[in-house]
């Protein structure tokens, strides 16, 4: 580590016995820095993809996030990404 370095820190509840189980809910997201352009067909998706890039870039982001940005009715173009 090196001063003025930023790191993320994850949490995790847990019952003390230090196993972590996978929910198959995703509650988080970030876009991938590594893929390119990648054609999509659902206009809604690529509205939101819009909606990602100008507020969270490459950060992570939960779908409370895009509450707050008064986005409505975005899950199936959420899947689609």
């Amino acid at each position: 580590m090196e001063e003025g370095e930023f790191y993320a820190i994850e949490t995790f509840g847990s019952t003390g016995k230090g196993y972590v189980t996978e929910d198959l809910e995703c509650s988080h997201y970030m876009k991938n820095f590594d893929v390119g352009h990648v054609p999509l067909r659902l206009p809604a998706a690529k509205k939101l993809l819009q909606v990602i890039d100008q507020n969270f870039d490459t950060l992570a982001f939960c779908r409370r996030f895009l509450d707050r940005l008064g986005e409505q009715r975005y899950f199936a173009a959420l899947r689609n990404l």
